[in-house]
């Protein structure tokens, strides 16, 4: 089951992390959180608020300074005096915040749920999945040559990451070759010149950084070194 339920639009995940932050306090005893779970939350939450507003902000300015600009290389009218937009000030930065809020917050929700957290209450905390029965498990790779490369393109149906496998000739690895959040993928690792070998794919789903759903069919192309 992937963790769909978080909202990937920035000002979406904000609100949702915010809305999270002020309602764990009254469960968290109940579900197993700590004081310093709780403060971790509020955190991240207040950071990621400062994030946006910032981003916004930025992108207003940004807005502003193009349109000066273009004014003041095509406006005709001389007698129009053109002020440049002021430089913005932002809001002073709550505490700095380790990188990974998408992730604790992922991993503070699946412990609510097995910590037994009633699905009104999943509601309240803004974690709750409502069951998918067409939820897809197994991606669906897609392999091509692009520019003498292999380009290995998935849809990620509400999961963050897949981690990809690859025979180059001497089997799979147990590790994966490649977590990837983007698709698609350019694979610029290939022989050496004048060597041709064939490439083999294959793909699973991650959730919080574990395998989850099966793996993809495989998939393989012929690659010539450069």
């Amino acid at each position: 089951m992937s963790n769909y339920f978080v909202k990937q639009n920035n000002r979406e995940f904000s609100a949702q992390i915010t809305g999270f932050s002020k309602e764990l306090p009254h469960y968290s005893t109940d579900l197993g959180f700590t004081v310093d779970d709780v403060k971790e939350t509020v955190d991240d939450a207040a950071f990621m608020a400062w994030l946006v507003k910032s981003e916004i902000a930025e992108e207003k300015n940004k807005l502003a300074w193009t349109s000066f600009v273009n004014a003041s290389r095509n406006n005709s009218n001389g007698a129009l005096v053109l002020v440049p937009p002021v430089a913005i000030v932002l809001d002073v930065m709550p505490t700095l915040v380790l990188p990974g809020i998408d992730k604790r917050f992922s991993q503070k929700a699946a412990k609510a749920k097995a910590n037994g957290c009633s699905e009104a209450n999943q509601k309240i905390l803004g974690i709750f999945t409502s069951p998918d029965t067409t939820q897809v498990t197994e991606p669906a790779l897609k392999l091509k040559e692009e520019a003498g490369y292999p380009e290995i393109s998935f849809q990620k149906h509400g999961y963050v990451t897949i981690n990809l496998y690859r025979n180059t000739g001497k089997g799979y690895d147990s590790q994966p070759y490649k977590t990837l959040s983007k698709s698609p993928f350019l694979d610029t690792d290939i022989p050496a010149t004048g060597v041709t070998a064939q490439y083999k794919y294959k793909a699973i789903y991650t959730v919080n950084d574990v395998e989850s759903g099966s793996y993809s069919a495989e998939v393989s192309i012929n690659v010539v070194g450069k």
